[in-house]
Formats: C-alpha cells, structure tokens, sequence
C-alpha cells in the first residue's frame, strides 16, 4: 500500500459469531475444532455438540463455522 499503512496479514483469523444452546459465542477463526467451540460456549467438556445439521462433532473434529450458525451441546451423561 502506498499510503504506509500496513498491510493486514492475509490470513489472520477474526473470531467468528455462532450460536450455542440459544447464546452468541464468538470462535477464533472459521476453522475450529468442537473442543475449542465448548470451551468458547463455557461448556463442560463431557457435554455433546451436535451442529446445524444435527450430527455429534467430537473434541478433535475439525469444523468449518459461518456467522450465526446454530450448536447444540446436551449433557453426555444418559438420563434415561
């Protein structure tokens, strides 16, 4: 740029707002793991997430997220 100012990294992450369990949460990127959105939600770590189409994500599972997408994490514990 010629005006001196600088140049932002291309690829620098801005956190990205999603929903879970009905509250905005922000994540550090569009790229994120299920463990990293449990722990951005305040969630136990034993609790399931299940995303937008309903399938389980697990801790190490890798997850494109957009803006105002919907999560849902429910006790892991069996109730029945």
């Amino acid at each position: 740029m010629a005006d001196g100012a600088p140049n932002p990294e291309p690829h620098a992450k801005h956190p990205v707002k999603i929903i879970v369990n009905n509250r905005d949460v922000d994540v550090p990127g569009h790229e994120v793991t299920g463990a990293q959105i449990k722990q951005a939600a305040e969630v136990p770590a034993d609790f399931k997430l299940y995303g937008p189409n309903g399938s389980e994500i697990a801790d190490g599972q890798t997850v494109r997220v957009k803006h105002d997408e919907r999560f849902t994490a429910i006790s892991g514990q069996d109730v029945s």
